[in-house]
């Protein structure tokens, strides 16, 4: 390590140090010995103090013409060269020495900028002063030394010419570039601004030292943090560290933040500009992107999700929070009063400037009602005195077809004019808004649509099942009568055979339109599908007349929580239908399996392939297949429809094979538990 206090005090030349009240703090050795004083008797004094003028000397001005030096490096802030001055020195035993003195006088900074120290380098002239009164080989020297002088003073000259022309080249060079460019001496001083630089900081570093220009320009670090010392790519360049690519965000009030990337680096061989860095601004290419990055995720929210107001609000806060919005908002058009209603709002304060108050706003109120009549994008900074505190907004027509469905509306802090990729970019935003709200209105109508075809099948199997009991009724009667004649019994059986059919078929359009409505209610219990399940195949095996097997692949018992009555219709509706299509001397598959979580219960049959146009609507009510129609096979398109209700509300699922597999295969999927264990 170097002993600083010892390296200044050794150096041969004399420097004296004092504070910005010219009080003394340091000397060196050879200063001490200049001025034949001691260390312990002047430091802690007033310089004036310590050599005030000579008392003998009448026309003494040391202390005037000093302190006048040292008074102007403390109002302008820069070294001070003063002419040689007679300035005596005390003696130790009495009196005063003579001495004549070169005074430099120069300024030391701290790390904020402070005025921290006051260097004064006092070189001892007086041999020489005295060698020019004295005559014959003395002032031979003295001319000698003269001459010498005065050709270091035009070397110093000249060096001072060829640097200011070298600094008039630079700031040309640098008042060319769009960039801007920015230099500092070796305090961190700036001497050095381009035109784009002046542009850009006006008046706010004058006189600023290099630690606090991210303080002045308001820069941070792209998190948003203010801009620390260890990341001030000038500070960094000051310690010879060269910066590339250093992202900042300046931000200023009643302007748009911007973005740089700043490059910086030291200059060798040069006194006037040590230091210089460029600022390049990218602004424009980080805002494409953000607004880009901006779009894909939102496309991809509005693709995958449920069309729910979450999804709005989700889109709207995902809008402002990366396109740098101060607020946005989705209205949503009311079709019935003809009014704008808000459906979701963020603001990115959180202090209520846009999203307080849910009052609608009619077709001729405000920015987002002009944008719904005109279906164009607008920008206004003609708000209302709700959302004063906000000076600008830009509004976004949501189009579904012709249909205007809502408009979005992003509020700006600042009077921007926003430019055409931004505009594109929401426009597109807007576009994919206004088709979400179709698929949601759609969704809704076709919600709707489901409901109205229960409630009209409730209500149509309701009414038929009084008239057809009355008429199964009238049958059995008419077949208990002995007297009934062959041909007349035999319609009547026909009779009572279709009204029991008919009746079946009621009474399971009813169970569809219950269970789907909700009106009917499951009700689980612990049981075991196994067993539910070989009644089902015991009961086909009943009923079926034809040389069809039914295989049954399934463990000892499968414990599951559901309810028995239900799930034995699920069974049986779907080994009617393979039944229904298993060819003569075919087998049917009845497979059972399960883990932790679920029950997975497969029904296959090896008959006719189910054409894939028909795979999506095999569960629909009432679908019967075109080969069924054609074939003659008896239904009445309500057996699958019944099983997946039954599946649906036991909270699992019912699935087909491929129509390319060679085995058709019904996959109903069961949790073993409840949905409060699961």
């Amino acid at each position: 390590m170097i002993d600083y206090r010892l390296l200044f005090r050794r150096a041969p030349t004399p420097m004296l140090v004092l504070d910005p009240d010219l009080v003394i703090v340091e000397a060196s050795d050879a200063y001490l010995a200049a001025t034949i004083t001691r260390r312990e008797d002047i430091v802690g004094r007033h310089i004036f103090d310590a050599f005030p003028d000579n008392p003998d000397d009448p026309e003494a001005r040391g202390v005037e013409a000093i302190g006048a030096s040292l008074q102007r490096v403390v109002r302008d802030r820069a070294p001070d060269v003063m002419p040689v001055q007679k300035y005596d020195v005390p003696r130790p035993d009495g009196g005063f020495a003579t001495r004549y003195w070169a005074p430099l006088h120069a300024p030391v900074f701290n790390a904020h900028g402070d005025l921290e120290f006051i260097v004064q380098r006092p070189e001892d002239v007086t041999a020489f002063m005295v060698a020019q009164t004295a005559g014959g080989e003395l002032g031979r020297l003295t001319e000698e030394l003269r001459q010498r002088i005065g050709q270091a003073e035009a070397e110093m000259l000249a060096r001072q010419q060829l640097q200011r022309q070298q600094h008039e080249t630079m700031q040309v060079l640098a008042d060319s570039l769009h960039t801007a460019v920015l230099g500092c001496d070796c305090l961190g001083l700036p001497v050095l601004c381009n035109n784009a630089a002046r542009a850009l900081t006006g008046d706010r570093l004058d006189g600023a030292p290099a630690e606090q220009w991210p303080q002045r320009l308001g820069l941070f670090d792209p998190a948003g943090h203010p801009l620390a010392e260890s990341d001030n790519p000038l500070v960094n360049t000051l310690h010879d560290r060269q910066v590339h690519d250093a992202e900042v965000v300046m931000r200023t009030p009643d302007a748009p933040a911007r973005t740089f990337l700043m490059h910086a680096g030291p200059i060798e061989g040069r006194t006037d500009v040590v230091a210089v860095v460029a600022m390049n601004d990218v602004t424009a290419l980080r805002h494409a992107a953000r607004l880009q990055e901006c779009e894909l995720r939102t496309s991809k929210l509005l693709a995958s999700a449920e069309p729910t107001d979450d999804v709005l609000v989700t889109v709207v806060q995902l809008v402002g929070s990366m396109i740098g919005w101060a607020a946005t908002e989705v209205w949503i058009v009311d079709e019935v009063g003809q009014v704008l209603r808000r459906a979701a709002c963020w603001d990115a304060g959180g202090r209520g400037r846009v999203c307080a108050g849910d009052e609608p706003l009619p077709p001729d109120d405000g920015l987002p009602a002009r944008a719904w009549q005109s279906n164009q994008p607008l920008w206004a900074t003609d708000l209302d005195e709700d959302r004063a505190s906000l000076p600008a907004a830009m509004a976004i027509p949501m189009a579904g077809g012709t249909d205007v469905l809502g408009v979005l509306v992003c509020y700006s802090e600042t009077t921007e004019v926003p430019d055409d990729t931004r505009t594109a970019i929401l426009t597109g935003i807007g576009a994919q808004l206004g088709g979400f709200l179709e698929r949601r209105r759609g969704d809704s109508l076709a919600a709707e649509l489901d409901r109205t075809r229960d409630e009209y099948a409730a209500l149509v199997g309701h009414e038929v099942r009084t008239p057809l009991t009355s008429i199964l009724s009238y049958t059995e009667l008419l077949l208990d009568e002995p007297g009934l004649a062959g041909d007349h019994r035999d319609m009547v059986r026909v009779m009572h055979r279709n009204v029991g059919i008919l009746s079946i078929i009621v009474d399971k359009l009813l169970e569809v339109a219950g269970l789907r409505s909700g009106h009917l209610e499951v009700h689980r219990r612990p049981m075991d599908l196994v067993s539910v399940v070989y009644q089902a195949v015991d009961a086909a095996r009943e009923r079926t007349p034809r040389d069809v097997t039914i295989a049954v692949d399934a463990p000892a018992t499968m414990p599951i929580q559901g309810d028995p009555e239900r799930l034995r219709q699920m069974a049986d509706e779907l080994l009617n239908n393979a039944l229904a299509w298993a060819p003569e001397h075919s087998t049917i598959g009845v497979r059972l399996t399960a883990d932790a979580y679920a029950a997975v219960l497969d029904v296959s049959n090896t008959g006719e392939p189910i054409p894939a146009s028909e795979h999506g609507h095999l569960f629909d009510l009432f679908f019967r297949g075109g080969a069924v129609r054609h074939s003659g096979i008896p239904g009445s398109g309500l057996g699958l429809t019944l099983a997946r209700a039954v599946v649906e509300q036991h909270g699992g699922t019912i699935s087909v094979s491929d129509p390319a597999e060679p085995l058709t295969v019904f996959t109903v999927n069961l949790p073993t538990q409840p949905a409060a264990d699961r």
